[in-house]
């Protein structure tokens, strides 16, 4: 397929009508939208594996339902159809998913932990490996920077010893580690150990979290409070900036969507400041990323909370330059928090674009659109084109007069003929809307009556084409009957004129 990269979220996106098809036939309902969203933010987070392009792997997934179908309040009840779904179409695969799928095969863990030896030759024993989901790459050509060095494994918590790697659980990766690197001997570690230009890639066992806690909780001491989880950083991969980039429209289109994977991000996977401006270098063009740092800078909160207008807090807040801010200290990660959320300020105010009432006058309700989806259609471009929310209360009463004025013609006279319509609510005018939609006539009942109306007005041409008929008839006959009376008048006038002369 060329250029094209496939990927398991991208293969259900490809075949959705049957994915969709799956979920009525388990008497449930997904949309492409939030599949789309948990799959690629959502699952990831879970940290058991799932990565932001999906997997086949059905360890993985069956360790994201447990999560999803939880019995503690972490539970996720809006997630559980779509991870059943997915469940689904592993266990009974469609031809087109089938190649995708592998089979679990017994292996011990020393085979995926130990390191081999440069003379090994790096052949595998095993037969032909499954199908790749998407092209390896050798290095991460987008990350700007190399990652800091992680924290010092000689450093236990609570007296126990630090391991030297999270657990990750044993499932077989849709693609093989990449053999033809040379790995670091068993004894080796550095500050470059685990990114992925010193490891396999496997998509599917791979969790992009810039910065998550490892080794084990820590333990309070002498009744005071426990000391901070230590985190590790993990940069992006490539794999991860590529599908967010193009599973999503640009900024300038729909900023809702870019805006809300952002968010996403900033709260499941806690990027660090390098990470925010990889996230920015990738997802937004120049004039984007200029506008959302102004926005942004507009928006550091002062100390009461509110926005500030002092240079030094802003700077110290939000710095335009890489900061000295280290992630394992408390001052560290409330840096990194205000500044994240600045982010997200920044964002949602670029979204804003300059008032353009006249874009929004262009959305006009469809032949066949419902209302409800109408008014759906409406906000959306009362958020695009206006710097104003369409659901606060100061603005109900503009996007229910655009609501009016731009509905279909018969649903437009109906709400202008209400009584009291400056009391009703937008619930209140779709409401009513949706009594004239449901009213219409179908398009057959439409063309029955028109042939009807047809058939009638022959009708009555027809009939006063005869009764026209029947007067000249009449007109005819009554003439020509005059005109015999008279005639036999006539003679029988010239027979008693010449009786008389006679």
């Amino acid at each position: 397929m060329g250029q094209t990269v496939t990927t398991p979220l991208s293969l259900t996106l490809d075949h959705w009508a049957e994915v969709k098809g799956r979920g009525r036939d388990l008497s449930v309902e997904i949309k492409k939208g939030p599949w789309r969203t948990f799959c690629s933010s959502e699952w990831p987070a879970f940290n058991v594996g799932w990565p932001a392009e999906g997997t086949f792997n059905l360890s993985v997934i069956l360790a994201v339902k447990e999560i999803v179908f939880q019995k503690e309040p972490g539970a996720h009840p809006n997630q559980q159809p779509y991870i059943v779904v997915w469940q689904d179409l592993v266990q009974n695969p469609s031809p087109w998913i089938r190649p995708w799928v592998a089979k679990p095969k017994p292996r011990p863990a020393a085979q995926i932990l130990a390191a081999q030896s440069p003379s090994s030759g790096g052949k595998s024993s095993h037969s032909d490996p499954p199908k790749k989901i998407y092209p390896e790459t050798q290095a991460d050509h987008l990350l700007l920077d190399s990652p800091p060095t992680y924290p010092p494994a000689s450093v236990p918590v609570g007296g126990q010893e630090e391991p030297e790697e999270p657990p990750a659980p044993a499932v077989v990766p849709s693609a093989p580690p990449n053999e033809s690197l040379p790995g670091p001997t068993q004894g080796t570690m550095g500050p470059a150990q685990g990114t992925r230009s010193h490891r396999g890639i496997t998509p599917d066992t791979t969790v992009a979290l810039p910065l998550r806690a490892y080794g084990p909780p820590p333990v309070a001491t002498d009744g005071g409070p426990a000391p901070f989880q230590p985190l590790q950083y993990w940069p992006f991969s490539s794999a991860d900036l590529y599908n967010w980039k193009t599973n999503h429209p640009p900024f300038s289109e729909d900023p809702q969507h870019l805006t809300g994977l952002v968010e996403s991000l900033m709260f499941s996977h806690q990027p660090t400041w390098d990470d925010c401006q990889q996230l920015l270098q990738t997802l937004f063009t120049t004039e984007e990323r200029e506008r959302i740092l102004l926005e942004a800078r507009k928006n550091v909160p002062g100390a009461d909370g509110r926005p500030t207008q002092l240079p030094n807090i802003i700077e110290t807040a939000f710095p335009l330059s890489r900061p000295d801010w280290d992630f394992n200290t408390a001052e560290g990660r409330e840096r990194l928090t205000v500044y994240r959320q600045t982010l997200v300020a920044g964002l949602r105010g670029a979204a804003r674009r300059p008032t353009n009432l006249a874009k929004v006058r262009e959305f006009i309700q469809g032949a066949t659109e419902p209302p409800s989806v109408f008014l759906e259609r409406l906000m959306e471009a009362f958020r695009r084109y206006t710097p104003f929310d369409p659901t606060s209360e100061g603005q109900r009463a503009s996007v229910a007069m655009a609501f009016i004025e731009q509905s279909a013609i018969d649903i437009k006279r109906k709400l202008q003929r209400i009584e009291g319509l400056q009391d009703y609510t937008l619930p209140d005018l779709v409401k009513e809307a949706e009594k004239v939609y449901h009213k219409r006539e179908t398009e057959e009942e439409k063309e029955q009556r028109k042939e009807t109306e047809r058939e009638e007005r022959e009708n009555q041409r027809d009939r006063k084409q005869e009764k026209n008929l029947t007067r000249i008839l009449a007109a005819v006959v009554g003439e020509k009957g005059q005109e015999q009376t008279q005639g036999r008048a006539k003679k029988k006038g010239q027979a008693t004129w010449a009786t008389a002369l006679h």
